[in-house]
């Protein structure tokens, strides 16, 4: 199957900017407001905001929860807001631009993040200020920040599927560490037929990164095999993530399908990855564990009266991924 040239094409990653305008932290500012200028400026200028306060709940440390709120004129002349400020490290507005005059009956939605750095009780709020009453409004804020998932799994649970006795079936997976570097130290298996491999105990993978592991499952007998794969803390005695495994070990054939390629031609390859699928066009799923080097590789995971269709990428040192070559189609007897 020749092969496309490896992408040289950098990938490009869509950065998402919250803008926050007219926001200002100053607590000073509010604190210097006083309860007789928000009475009056409710009373004369009828602003209506829904909800009046907001209650994030727990959010984890290193991510973050947006709600809505909508400003209405409900008085019957229009009001122009000049300035919100702000208290609260944990929380911004965002998609507000002031100065912002709204018509008499007008509304206007805008958001608040609530996006926790550290773990906790957090309020704040954000005062608006009209151009005519002063203070208009004061929105109370809180939300709870807990301590994240060190590391999670993705995905979560490997199928295997019908694996003959005497072959084995190959499948891989990752690990992405949350908000902090987190350290593994080794790799459990509750079942010998299940083997994790790409990994050098230990490992220690940066905050918000990831690392590729491959499970390969040999089944000796026939049968379920419903398994758990705990990934090990510093300590060696408590798991920081599990992976749940199944398979099912089937009588032994001698089906195999070998796969061979012309080796791509573009600069700096470093080896190759192998998918396959039960449809023309995908999806496509990748097989091999690790990155394989040679211009070949043999699928022993077959089920008997199965079609499948497989497809190869080249992949160079810069870890760019080619696109599918040219499709495959075997028919298992």
């Amino acid at each position: 199957m020749p092969l496309p040239r490896a992408c040289t094409r950098p990938l490009l990653i869509p950065i998402v900017i919250a803008l926050v305008l007219g926001l200002t932290l100053n607590a000073s500012a509010v604190d210097a407001t006083t309860s007789k200028s928000i009475s009056y400026s409710q009373r004369t200028e009828r602003l209506i905001f829904n909800p009046a306060n907001l209650g994030f709940g727990s959010v984890s440390v290193g991510e973050q929860k947006v709600q809505t709120v909508t400003i209405t004129n409900a008085g019957s002349s229009e009001i122009t807001l000049i300035q919100a400020i702000g208290q609260g490290a944990d929380f911004n507005l965002t998609g507000l631009d002031l100065p912002l005059t709204l018509a008499s009956g007008e509304s206007f939605t805008f958001s608040i993040v609530f996006a926790p750095g550290t773990s906790g009780d957090s309020t704040g709020s954000v005062s608006f200020i009209s151009e005519k009453a002063g203070v208009s409004h004061r929105i109370l804020m809180t939300g709870n920040a807990t301590e994240g998932k060190q590391v999670t799994a993705n995905p979560p649970a490997i199928n295997f599927g019908n694996v003959s006795v005497g072959s084995t079936g190959s499948q891989s997976g990752l690990l992405v560490a949350g908000g902090k570097p987190v350290t593994i130290t080794s790799a459990v298996s509750s079942d010998p037929q299940f083997i994790v491999s790409g990994l050098s105990f230990p490992f220690t993978i940066p905050a918000g990164e990831s690392k590729e592991f491959g499970v390969t499952f040999a089944p000796r007998t026939e049968g379920a095999a419903p398994v758990t794969l705990s990934f090990m803390d510093t300590s060696g005695t408590e798991a920081l993530v599990t992976e749940s495994l199944n398979g099912v070990g089937t009588s032994a054939h001698s089906h195999s399908v070998d796969l061979k390629w012309h080796a791509s031609t573009s600069k700096n390859v470093i080896g190759y990855n192998v998918y396959r699928g039960i449809k023309s066009g995908g999806p496509y799923r990748k097989i091999n564990p690790t990155l394989d080097k040679a211009t070949a590789y043999t699928d022993t995971s077959v089920v008997n009266g199965t079609v499948y269709y497989y497809v190869a990428t080249a992949v160079n040192s810069h870890s760019r991924e080619s696109a599918y070559s040219k499709l495959a189609r075997v028919k298992i007897p």
